[in-house]
């Protein structure tokens, strides 16, 4: 399954899932009683019927009874299957996931997490230059439901992630997220948002018997920068060596 305007990095086939499923009892007294306070409804309107206006939307956390909406909008935005324990660990609380609600219609989801750049994956480790026990934030899920899409929701869930998480304790130094390089649609939301290409990823997914190239974009925030590249390298090398040698030429020049 494809779809154009899938708009986030997807979970890597080889990052872990940390969540255990919960099996006691009083586990499951209190999925009932979340239940019970959330009535999520799962069938979207029509794009017509969509409201029109995004301050009529209501944001919050997403609980338990929200599983079986989320599932939906990622299977219809995202052109792989996350795993079942994943959605599970959305609306567990061990993630940041926040909904957009359109009355009791979920219509746009974000799921993040804080971490140290020394709990990030290898691959991303580089992002930053600065101490390894220096916090990031990872986007792992960005998606929009389809009647609600181009009306600034997944806008409005970034720039809530930033008030929320970025400018609050531990200031993270950076946000990432993994995107499939074939995703024109969210590379170009990304870019207008500040993020900026910082590595490509061979094989990074697989969509169905095939594989998938990716992408790491990050923005830089709380005063951070991005490492310094060997290009960079070679460039003010090259000032430092050039500079004394242009102020003889002008000397002996007069």
């Amino acid at each position: 399954m494809t779809n154009r305007m899938y708009l986030s990095n997807q979970i890597s086939s080889n990052s872990p899932s940390k969540f255990d499923l919960l099996s006691s009892s009083a586990s499951a007294s209190s999925n009932l009683e979340s239940e019970k306070s959330c009535s999520t409804i799962l069938t979207f309107p029509s794009t017509s019927s969509a409201s029109n206006s995004s301050s009529s939307f209501v944001l919050r956390q997403l609980r338990f009874c929200d599983r079986p909406a989320v599932e939906q909008i990622c299977n219809e935005s995202f052109p792989i299957q996350y795993p079942e324990c994943w959605y599970d660990e959305v609306v567990s609380g061990s993630l940041t996931s926040t909904g957009l609600f359109d009355g009791p219609i979920l219509a746009a989801i974000i799921v993040s997490e804080t971490k140290t750049i020394f709990e990030c994956n290898s691959e991303d480790q580089d992002i930053l230059s600065e101490p390894i026990n220096n916090s990031v934030v990872y986007i792992l899920s960005l998606a929009v439901a389809k009647p609600y899409r181009r009306q600034g929701l997944a806008t409005r869930l970034l720039d809530n992630l930033f008030n929320t998480i970025v400018m609050a304790p531990p200031y993270p130094r950076a946000v990432f997220l993994h995107v499939l390089s074939t995703n024109s649609p969210a590379l170009s939301f990304y870019k207008m948002h500040g993020f900026q290409w910082h590595a490509s990823l061979v094989n990074y997914y697989r969509i169905g018997d095939e594989y998938g190239d990716g992408c790491t974009y990050v923005k830089y925030t709380n005063g951070s920068r991005p490492p310094i590249t060997f290009y960079e390298i070679l460039k003010m090398f090259g000032t430092t060596i050039c500079m004394p040698i242009k102020a003889v030429c002008k000397f002996l020049s007069f």
